[in-house]
This record gives C-alpha cells, sequence and structure tokens, in this order.
C-alpha cells in the first residue's frame, strides 16, 4: 500500500538515512515492524507528565500518567486505534484481538485478517511514526507525538499527546468510512478504588469528552478541529466491539475508559489528517510509587501551569501545528550535522526519551522545606524505575544530568538545590534524594527515605565530586558567575570532608577508600583497599574544580590547598599502583593488600578533567601506557569491560568478568578521544550503542550493563545514566563541556530554535 510518513521498503534494524513528512532533509533513523519489535515502544510524554509506551504493534504499553511508577502499570497491551470503511472494520494493531476476544452481544466477531498485516515503525523521540499495511482501499499512517523542545521547558512540561492518523484514498471511488481512539483510562489502584467517573462531552476548537472522578484524576479524548464525533465507552480487547465501530460505540455508562469517533469521506486520491488529542492530569504523586501508598504527597510541577485536562487539550488544538514544527526543527538541527556519523545523530535524539521515562518535578510545598523556591520546585530523575526506584542517585545524575544542563538549566539549577540543601553538617553530600518506594520518608530528603549509602558500605567516597562536577557543569555552561556564588561554600566544605575521608594515611588518604575501606566505588559490591587509582583520578579531578572555582572566587589560601592535595595524592598514587602497563586496581601499602585486576574505567578521573577543560590528573606518559593496554585487555565487540582478572581474586560482584557498563564505556571513549585517537574512541562507543539499539532492540529501554560475549543485557531499564551520550559532541571536538553551548555550537543551534518560534 501506499506510503504517507516514510517509506517501507528501508532496511530494518539498521541506522539508516531517508525522506520523511515534515521534514527538507534527510532524517535519520531505525525502522522496527511488528515483525521484530522494539523491547518497548517509545515512551508518549515530557517532562515530569508521566508516560504512555507506544509499542511497535500499535499497542499501549507501560504508563505512569496516572502516577503508577513502581510498579509501572502494564503493559497493559492494549489497542487503541480502529478504523471501518463500509461494511468492514480493521484494528490498527498486529496483535490479533480477535482470538482471545469475548463478543459483544448482538455484535458479530472480528473476523480473522482485519488486523493490520504489518506495521512500520520510525521512533525518534518524541514523535513516534508508523505506518500500516492494511488490507483496504485507505493507506494509513500515524504520527504520534508530546510536546518535548529542548529549551523549552514550560512547553515540555505538558501533559498531553496528539496522534495524527493520516488518510489516502487509493481506490478510484469515493470511500466513507469512520475512525475511532479508545483510552482505558486510569485503574481501580489509580484512583484509590472511586471507580465513578464522569463523562462530559465538550465542542470547541476541542471537541471530545471529559473523563474525570472525585479523587481529582481525569484526562480529555477528542480531536482537533471540530470534527464530526460521537464519544462512547472503551472498546477494550473485545473483538466484537471493535468489529462493529461502524454501527456506533459502546455506551458511556460511568466507567474509566472512554472512546471518540469521527466520520470521514475520502475522493479519489484525497487525503487527510484527523487529529486525535489525549490529555491527562493527575497532579499529585506519592513517594511510595503508587497513588496508594502510604508515604509523603507530592504536586506535579504541571499542575502550576495548567487547571485541568481540558485546559490541556485545548491549547494542544490551538497550537498543534506551531509545536510540532519546533519538534521537527531542532531535530533536523542533530540529523544534518553531517560532522556526527549517522547512529550518533539519531542516538542524540532518541536518547533525551530518558528525561520523561524518569522525570520527578515537585512544587514547592510540603514535605519539601521552605528553602526550596517556587520557582524551582524540586527536579529529581528516577534512577530505573523498574529495578532500582530511587531519586536522584548522585552517580546517576554525575553520569547523565548533561543534557539537562545543555536544555533545562532550570531543572539542573533545581536538582543542585536540592542537593546541597540536603547536605550533612559535616560536608558530605546526599547519595539520594530517596529510593520511590521507601515509607515512611525520614529527614534530611523528603522525597523519600535518605542514606548515605548501602548500609555498612556508603559510597561518600566519591558522592562529593559527583556534587562538585555537577555544580561545575552549570557555571561552565551558564557563564554565569552567581551560580558559583550560592555554591562555593557548599563545594568547599564537601571537598575537605572528601578528601579527609582516611587521614590516617597521610596524604595517601587524598587518593584512598575511607577510613577501615569502608566504602564503595560507583562500580559497587566490590571490596577495594587503600590507594585506588579510579577513586583517586576522580578525587584529583574534584581538586581541580575546585581549585578554578576557588581562584574566580578569590579564595587564594583555598587554590592554594586544592593545588597541594593535587600534589601529594598523584606521587603517592603512581608511585604505589602504576605497575608499568596499567593501574593496579588497588594497593594498601600498610597490610600489602593489592590487585592487578584491570579496570576498564581506572581513568575516570582522566575523562572528568579534560571534559572540564582543565589538565591531566594522571602522568601523562602513563595515561598513554595505560589506553593501549585496555585495547588489548578490556576492549571488547561491545564496548569496555568493567573489569578484566588477572589474579583471579578480586570479586567483581554483578558487573561479573564479561560486563560493558555502557555510560562508562562511552566515558573510556570519550578519554581516547581526548588523548588524540578520536576514530578508535568513536569506534568504541558506537559498538555500545549498537548493542543497545540494534542487537537488542532496546531503543526504549536502555540497560545500564550488558554481556560483551553476547549483548544480552545484564541488568537495568530506562537507567538516565545513558544520557551521558550527550557528552560526546564536545569530546568529539576536543573541546571542554561548554563549547557546544557557544554560538555557532550544537546546543545552541538547538535551543536557537526557541528563539525563532
Amino acid at each position: 500500500m501506499k506510503q504517507i510518513l516514510f517509506s517501507k521498503t528501508l532496511p530494518e534494524l539498521e541506522w539508516t538515512q531517508f525522506q520523511a513528512e515534515g521534514y527538507s532533509e534527510p532524517a535519520v533513523g531505525v525502522i522496527h515492524t511488528s515483525d521484530n519489535p522494539a523491547v518497548c515502544g517509545m515512551p508518549i510524554g515530557g517532562i515530569d507528565t508521566g508516560c504512555i509506551d507506544l509499542e511497535t504493534d500499535g499497542t499501549l504499553g507501560y504508563c505512569t500518567i496516572f502516577n503508577s511508577h513502581v510498579p509501572r502499570r502494564g503493559p497493559m497491551n492494549l489497542p487503541f486505534l480502529g478504523i471501518s470503511i463500509k461494511s468492514e472494520s480493521w484494528v490498527l494493531s498486529s496483535q490479533k484481538i480477535h482470538e482471545y476476544a469475548s463478543t459483544a452481544p448482538g455484535t458479530t466477531s472480528l473476523r480473522r485478517g482485519q488486523n493490520v498485516q504489518r506495521i512500520y515503525y520510525w521512533g525518534h523521540y518524541p514523535i513516534a511514526d508508523l505506518e500500516f499495511d492494511i488490507d483496504a482501499p485507505v493507506s494509513v499512517g500515524m504520527r504520534v507525538w508530546s510536546p518535548f523542545i529542548p529549551g523549552d521547558v514550560a512547553i515540555s512540561n505538558t501533559p498531553g499527546a496528539i496522534f495524527e492518523v493520516y488518510l489516502c484514498n487509493t481506490s478510484n471511488s469515493i470511500q466513507n468510512g469512520k475512525l475511532v481512539f479508545s483510552f482505558p483510562g486510569p485503574s481501580p489502584s489509580e484512583t484509590n478504588g472511586i471507580n465513578n467517573f464522569k463523562h462530559t462531552k465538550v465542542t470547541g476548537s476541542f471537541s471530545g469528552v471529559v473523563v474525570s472522578n472525585e479523587n481529582g484524576v481525569e484526562y480529555a479524548i477528542g480531536v482537533a478541529d471540530s470534527e464530526n464525533i460521537n464519544t462512547g465507552g472503551d472498546l477494550g480487547i473485545d473483538g466484537g466491539l471493535w468489529s462493529n465501530i461502524i454501527t456506533g460505540l459502546p455506551a458511556e455508562v460511568g466507567q474509566a475508559g472512554a472512546s471518540v469517533s469521527v466520520d470521514f469521506q475520502l475522493k479519489e486520491n484525497e487525503k487527510k489528517v484527523i487529529r486525535f488529542i489525549l490529555a491527562w492530569y493527575s497532579p499529585q504523586w506519592k513517594s511510595g510509587g503508587t497513588p496508594m501508598s502510604e508515604s509523603n504527597t507530592f504536586t506535579h510541577k504541571y499542575a502550576l501551569r495548567y487547571k485541568n485536562s481540558l485546559e490541556v487539550a485545548q491549547l494542544l488544538a490551538e497550537k498543534h501545528q506551531s509545536i510540532l514544527d519546533r519538534i521537527i526543527s531542532w531535530q533536523q538541527v542533530i540529523y544534518t550535522e553531517n560532522q556526527l556519523p549517522i547512529w550518533l545523530r539519531e542516538s542524540l535524539v532518541n536518547i533525551l526519551h530518558l528525561i520523561t521515562e524518569d522525570s520527578f518535578w515537585a512544587q514547592a510545598k510540603p514535605p519539601i522545606g521552605d528553602w526550596c523556591k517556587s520557582e524551582d520546585g524540586l527536579f529529581g530523575m528516577n534512577e530505573c524505575p523498574r529495578g532500582c526506584p530511587q531519586i536522584e542517585c548522585i552517580p546517576c545524575s554525575f553520569y547523565g544530568n548533561i543534557p539537562l544542563v545543555y536544555f533545562f538549566p532550570e531543572l539542573a539549577l533545581s536538582t543542585l538545590r536540592g542537593y546541597k540543601a540536603y547536605q550533612y553538617p559535616d560536608g558530605a553530600a546526599p547519595w539520594i534524594f530517596g529510593g520511590c518506594t521507601s515509607s515512611p520518608p525520614t529527614p534530611p530528603c523528603e522525597m523519600a527515605m535518605p542514606t548515605r549509602g548501602y548500609g555498612h558500605k556508603p559510597q561518600t567516597i566519591l558522592d562529593g565530586p559527583c556534587y562538585v562536577d555537577m555544580v561545575d557543569r552549570l557555571w561552565l555552561c551558564s557563564n554565569n558567575d552567581e551560580i558559583l556564588r550560592e555554591f562555593y561554600e557548599s563545594v568547599k566544605k564537601n571537598t575537605q570532608f572528601t578528601m579527609n575521608l582516611r587521614p590516617e594515611s597521610g596524604v595517601a588518604g587524598i587518593v584512598s577508600m575511607p577510613s577501615g575501606n569502608n566504602g564503595q566505588d560507583w562500580f559497587e559490591s566490590c571490596d577495594l583497599f587503600g590507594i585506588v587509582p579510579h577513586i583517586g583520578g576522580v578525587h584529583l579531578a574534584n581538586l581541580r574544580m575546585a581549585e578554578r572555582m576557588a581562584e574566580a572566587i578569590g579564595d587564594k589560601e583555598f587554590a592554594r590547598q586544592c593545588r597541594e592535595w593535587v600534589k601529594q595524592g598523584s606521587e603517592v598514587m603512581e608511585a604505589e599502583t602504576w605497575n608499568g602497563e596499567y593501574y593496579d586496581l588497588y594497593s594498601e601499602p600498610e597490610t600489602g593488600k593489592k590487585s592487578d585486576t584491570i579496570m576498564g574505567y581506572q581513568l575516570d578521573g582522566e575523562w572528568m578533567s579534560k571534559f572540564h577543560g582543565l589538565s591531566e590528573v594522571f602522568q601523562i606518559d602513563h595515561i598513554k601506557t595505560t589506553l593501549a593496554t585496555l585495547k588489548q585487555t578490556n576492549v571488547s565487540k561491545r564496548g569496555g569491560l568493567v573489569f578484566k582478572l588477572k589474579d583471579n581474586k578480586f570479586g567483581t560482584g554483578y558487573w561479573t568478568s564479561s560486563g560493558v557498563h555502557v555510560p562508562g564505556s562511552l566515558m573510556l571513549a570519550m578519554t581516547y578521544m581526548y588523548h588524540g585517537d578520536k576514530e578508535f574512541g568513536l569506534e568504541l562507543a558506537r559498538r555500545s550503542i549498537h548493542s543497545v539499539v540494534i542487537e537488542n532492540r532496546s531503543s526504549w529501554d536502555f540497560p545500564i550493563l550488558i554481556n560483551s560475549n553476547n549483548g544480552e543485557r545484564i541488568w537495568g531499564n530506562d537507567y538516565y545514566q545513558n544520557l551521558m551520550l550527550w557528552s560526546l559532541p564536545a569530546a568529539l571536538d576536543g573541546g571542554n563541556l561548554a563549547e557546544p553551548c557557544k554560538s555557532g555550537g550544537l546546543v545552541a543551534r538547538i535551543t536557537g530554535i526557541n528563539l525563532i518560534a
């Protein structure tokens, strides 16, 4: 059948360029089909709105728009769109609902073959384009999208979506028909068991129905442009109901679900676009993860912008074209960045879906303290919603907050103010704002139960450098010294705390585990002792950043102290852990404990320093030798291994001896770039992303750890650490993280779309 949005002849599961509807230049994408589906479909949603996965079989998957976060609701596996022409009906899904659906009284069964034969799916967040193979006289395509525009935090904080259905009459006669959109609404647990819903019909720029209940949860479905519509109850997976949409919709009887139908007529070769709108409004969420949990209650930031779902729907109805044009414009800036390989261009667009999967933005209301400014609220990201649901695990944000700094600095600032407010009296940075399932919360972090780490193994040894790094990022990219003045004393206190965690070891403590080796690296679950180069390098990078801040603020004494710590720590680390080929994993001179296990990411601190435009923290000839060694030992077909065992005495924990930590592998790749091996670094980065996106088909279900032997997922879903990918453009140019923000840079050109709008 005729293509509408993009070609159906494109290769599947590979990065490719092609012409697409609305794009003046070739776009870049990966095509999935219902025969080769993605693990999870692309999420529809924006910042702090929750999201619904749009699956590659044309159904709705996981859903968090009504605040079922832990566990997530779904996957629902529900079709939502159908078409009837004359006496025949089709469900626009490849899922064969007729094989298990009941038949409603007075209807006929949905006959075999009335689902679509195949779906071609191109997800490019926040847009998903679908082409349907359907045995009908009308070709059908669908473009689904939510407002998400880098640089415009307000419009990106809009809880709604547009489902644009493209129709084309391919016959030589007039075709009359009906399109139906069905939505299940909230589940009983999402409304605290209140199941009586009011269905209110509305007309105007948005025509449809608002479904609400006394618990304050509601949504609106309808169409733009005052189409000829009818409303009814939802169709669910009932094949009998779907087969009879030509005759009408099920009755509205106070249920949670609803449907909307639109009549259409198409002349020969005529094209038409019908825009369904879904807007939702569920303003309160619980730190316990579900609406019925006994835990703290927070209010979504979007409830400050919109009064109800109807207001959202009306905005989308009136401004849909201008918003979509802006989305296409910012994507096209990336797609035409020809000095970047096409795999990176495609991935830079799609990786931003992690923001909608994981973001929470609470209004400045109790239980958040009065330190929180109303304009800021408190923004946080959920580490791994289905595996490790905790808000603002600080190493995760260290890896993943760079696109927030680039595109939504208001959110990055809100989070940093949270870290500053929750800083411990001794200077330690908080490890998390709270675990999403923790109940009841305890001070000082209100989002949920805070902790300094995992019981007897806290992560304080690296929490502080994460905090300092993120402050430095925002300061550099904003070019605003007010940021420095606001956070300097907090950074200084934190740095002093970090460098004195092992005072009994003298200067060796600067680059060592805490006293009693009572702590853990980011690469947790592994016992480490004494001087650890991975930790030491990160500490030295912290000191380089703190020194620059101290110089800028005029604190000459602390700048001198930082330089002295760098000199002392570097000398002892080089003397005690360099073995001629690479740095030993650890060395504790007072006990003789030593491990020659090769850590693939031992130079992370070097990347930190170079990414921030600072000088080396390891000896330059040792860096070159280490990178050459790692090529032979830790580099695999799917990226850089976390650990390569030599002494067989080191326990690798869940990282295993074949684990590739995807963001860590990207960091290693960029370290090669910063030290003159751009081509190899780019290839190393590509290997990890290829394994996730192509091999695992997990563009919208990003793991954190994959198996180097077979590419299979070892751990993680929707890990926002992988937003680290947005660090690559700066590293490829050999510049610091702020370079893309300067006039003419990639970030500046993307955000410049807002100045034109």
